[in-house]
């Protein structure tokens, strides 16, 4: 298998012979190139893979070099308008594998376990969906007097055939079906292979892509990087130095300078007295950092200079070439500072102390064993100890109405893997196909739907929704691991789709059958506040801790499942006047930093 690799030269990388491209610049703790040829080689097996770079601009010798260096198996250069020419070389069975730079999963793709090419023998697409930059398509439904009725709000998991052209990230293709098709990046490809008549498929990779023609796309995959990388140790000859901060070979750290990590330094950094580098932050080779300057959030490109005093803040550094002014041409401003090649330990002690990482992994793992070890104790226990309920509702279900005892609806779990969470049968069996006529007197705003008086509830049904007991089957989505006891309430695909950052939050843990929604939202239950959902949600997945689920059961059950309001103050500790409590306390809290 042959692998190619586009590349490309963003404006804000800079432009002439001597500006960097995507490949060069850094990925946590190696070049991006090296960080695609890592993953490729979990494909490729022990040998050594064959490389092909086709760069989407005018090649220089310093180019090539600057490539061959980071490639430890070499590569071989193509233009785009020869491309075709030398993949004719190839054997009829080979296989290419293309690559597109500019749109990659931040935590890059386990490619072993997503391509198989004896498992389709023609072309097949990779889409990289719900990144940064994922796409919305809204429809509004309004009734006749103008007012607004519904809102429906699609995003890549919906629309991903529209969208496939500009978020390919590989495509996996036989050889001999490229030969002679003019194509200069994967959505030509694309559509030539389509015009041949050559079979192809697309296969969606929800994954969460960056999209690397934009800076805040390279931020973003280098933070990712950053954090990934010194979660995991040594890399690429980088050595912790520090709590967060991973250091190559002779970096040179002033005694008064501040790193707090996530931070990973290249080789040969040198961080001059004075100077902070806030993480999550990345430092290309040979970068020099000078007095008193602050580097927070950025991303520094190889041997980019800043000058004393300067400040970055969320910025991608690429040097003088482009213009910036955070960049002056190389100086020996270092030269008469005393710096120090190998880290005192009181400066290492020093580091650790102001070099936090976010919440250890670790305890959090901790809470999530002990969170599934009580689901199953009490899940079990109470399914033994009420099977006599469970059997006397059945009977009493098939007698009220005609239908099932069990209403089985598919819902998104943890990661949006769906399932089918069970609940006593409340309404009549037409009922789903009635939702879309009632949907104009809907009694509640956001995705949810809900009527006072629901003409398709049974009689029995308004007696099991008005206790909670229909909600007891979900004990035995718990028991198999689908659901937890408390959690985010479980939804259906077309109600998450209302807000994209609300859907990656609540569906980062386990659905519950109770949570801190339905514990502390308004006493009057009829307004049904979009926002509170979201606000209450975020907030459990912000604060969770088993000591928060244990609150949320004892609460549910000294409230009868939610009857009235607890505050949430009770459940997560709050300084007076805090944003949370506030927020809390808002009637019209504006979910706008999460839904926005």
């Amino acid at each position: 298998m042959v692998t190619v690799i586009f590349d490309h030269r963003p404006s804000y990388l800079g432009h002439g012979e001597d500006a960097l491209s995507l490949l060069a610049m850094p990925a946590g703790a190696r070049s991006y190139l090296a960080f695609l040829l890592d993953q490729i080689a979990t494909l490729e097996g022990p040998d050594d893979p064959e490389i092909l770079v086709v760069p989407s601009f005018e090649m220089s010798d310093a180019y090539r070099r600057r490539i061959e260096s980071l490639a430890p198996c070499g590569a071989t250069f193509a233009r785009p308008d020869r491309m075709s020419e030398m993949l004719a070389r190839c054997e009829p069975a080979d296989y290419l594998l293309l690559v597109n730079p500019l749109r990659w999963p931040r935590q890059g793709i386990e490619l072993s376990r997503s391509l198989d090419r004896r498992e389709y023998l023609a072309a097949t697409h990779f889409i990289a969906l719900g990144g940064v930059a994922s796409r919305i398509r809204e429809r509004v439904t309004r009734d006749d007097n103008g007012d607004v009725i519904s809102v429906q709000r699609h995003y890549d998991e919906v629309i991903w055939p529209e969208v496939a052209t500009s978020c390919i990230c590989l495509s996996l293709v036989p050889a001999w079906s490229v030969v002679g098709a003019p194509f200069m990046d994967l959505a030509e490809l694309r559509a030539a292979l389509a015009s041949r008549g050559v079979l192809s498929r697309d296969v969606p990779l929800p994954v969460g892509d960056v999209d690397l023609s934009h800076a805040d796309g390279m931020l973003a995959l280098n933070e990712a990087m950053a954090v990934h990388d010194i979660r995991h140790g040594e890399l690429s000859g980088l050595q912790p130095i520090g709590s967060g901060i991973l250091a190559g070979r002779q970096c040179r750290i002033a005694p008064t300078a501040r790193i707090v990590g996530p931070v990973v330094l290249h080789d040969d950094v040198w961080i001059a007295d004075g100077a902070t580098v806030v993480g999550p932050a990345v430092v290309g080779r040979g970068c020099r950092i000078g007095t008193g300057t602050v580097v927070a959030q950025s991303l520094l490109a190889p041997g980019v200079t800043v000058a004393d005093g300067a400040a970055l803040h969320h910025r991608v550094a690429t040097g003088p070439q482009n213009g910036s002014t955070f960049a002056n041409d190389c100086t020996d401003y270092l030269d008469s500072v005393p710096m120090r090649a190998v880290v005192s330990d009181a400066h290492l002690r020093q580091m650790r102390e102001v070099s936090p990482i976010n919440p250890p992994r670790q305890a959090r793992r901790r809470h999530l064993v002990l969170k599934r070890t009580l689901d199953i104790i009490v899940s079990a226990l109470a399914l033994l100890v009420l099977s006599p309920v469970f059997a006397l509702v059945a009977v009493w279900i098939k007698l009220d109405s005609t239908g099932p005892v069990f209403f089985s609806h598919r819902r998104e779990g943890k990661d949006g893997k769906e399932f089918a969470c069970l609940k006593f049968r409340t309404m009549h069996a037409d009922a789903h196909r009635q939702q879309r006529r009632l949907y104009r007197i809907n009694e509640v705003d956001g995705p949810q739907f809900k009527l006072t008086h629901d003409p398709r509830v049974t009689r029995l049904g308004r007696w099991l929704r008005g206790t909670n007991i229909d909600e007891l089957p979900q004990l035995i989505c718990v028991l198999i691991g689908h659901m937890s006891l408390v959690g985010p309430r479980p939804s259906p695909f077309r109600e998450n789709q209302v807000c994209l950052p609300w859907r990656r939050a609540r569906l980062s843990i386990q659905p519950g059958i109770t949570g801190l929604w339905q514990m502390c939202r308004a006493d009057d239950r009829s307004e049904g506040d979009f926002h509170e959902w979201i606000f209450y949600d975020i907030a459990y997945v912000r604060y969770f801790s088993i000591w928060l689920d244990l609150k949320i059961l004892v609460a549910t059950v000294l409230t009868g499942g939610g009857r009235r309001s607890v505050s949430i103050s009770w459940f997560i500790p709050t300084e007076s006047n805090s944003p949370l409590e506030a927020a809390a306390d808002n009637e019209s809290c504006d979910p706008a930093p999460v839904g926005r």
